[in-house]
């Protein structure tokens, strides 16, 4: 697959509904559902365990429910799921007993994902249900910032607030990109010229061959705002409020490596705006 723009565009829609999340003091996992028919969006999920004190509330049980309220009889081999991170394993089983068509996700999950990162519960034939397609690395180093802009804030909450170290997430760099696919199947998806990515360990997928992005070209304020679910369930959505989320990543260059040149800003909870 030459060209993944259109994956792209929806995982930025997706993060951005993790960064409404996260001004919400949730941590930024989200999801979107797909008619994968007719590409358009019909469900998002955000974590919401905080809030509600109930550890099961992951993004998927959140997309899934509000998709079967409007639609009880719903095939979900018909949806693609775009989510930021890996599912865990009792996400990925979920899923898999849905018959959910198939699964993009930004960053592994190195302590409970899924989809083969801890468990390929998404590819175990010995597993009942059949098997579902899933690919990671759209958006990688993105999903893996906005997490850290979570884990630096302090839970005012608590009776005596963990203070945190090592905040200066601007300075940090990335752990190697790893596939939880083998040569073949990463090449079945997304193209013998993209195998260097596969070798390397040191780049990230882009959109195009041989081209960069910054995460600007893929959303507007519009394409936002026409997100069903996000404004009623997370609030009105903003210029500033795009501004600060893209001021939040860095770019990634023609060559796919990050560029750490780039200056970019922190999410501050206490403060409820961006840090240099």
């Amino acid at each position: 697959m030459s060209d993944l723009t259109p994956d792209f565009i929806e995982m930025a829609k997706c993060l951005f509904v993790g960064y409404k999340a996260l001004t919400i003091n949730e941590t930024p996992v989200s999801c979107l559902l797909e008619d994968r028919s007719t590409s358009s969006i019909i469900s998002i999920g955000y974590n919401y365990t905080n809030t509600s004190l109930n550890g099961t509330k992951h993004a998927e049980f959140i997309a899934v429910r509000k998709l079967k309220d409007k639609n009880p009889d719903i095939d979900f081999s018909t949806v693609k799921m775009y989510v930021s991170v890996e599912p865990c394993i009792m996400c990925a089983s979920f899923l898999r007993q849905l018959g959910i068509g198939e699964v993009i996700y930004g960053c592994s999950n190195d302590r409970f994902g899924g989809n083969g990162t801890v468990l390929s519960v998404h590819s175990d034939s010995n597993l009942p249900q059949e098997n579902y397609t899933s690919y990671g690395g759209i958006l990688r180093t993105e999903a893996i910032q906005l997490l850290r802009n979570f884990y630096i804030q302090e839970n005012e909450s608590a009776p005596q607030p963990k203070i945190k170290k090592n905040k200066e997430i601007e300075n940090k760099t990335f752990p190697p990109n790893r596939f939880n696919l083998s040569r073949e199947e990463f090449i079945d998806h997304y193209g013998v010229e993209r195998i260097g990515v596969f070798e390397s360990g040191e780049e990230e997928i882009t959109p195009k061959l041989g081209k960069g992005y910054s995460l600007k070209e893929f959303i507007d304020l519009k394409s936002l705002k026409d997100i069903p679910y996000l404004e009623e369930d997370l609030g009105v959505v903003t210029e500033d409020q795009v501004n600060e989320f893209l001021d939040l990543f860095f770019d990634i260059s023609d060559d796919g490596k990050v560029n750490y040149s780039k200056a970019i800003r922190k999410f501050n909870s206490k403060k409820r705006h961006l840090e240099e």
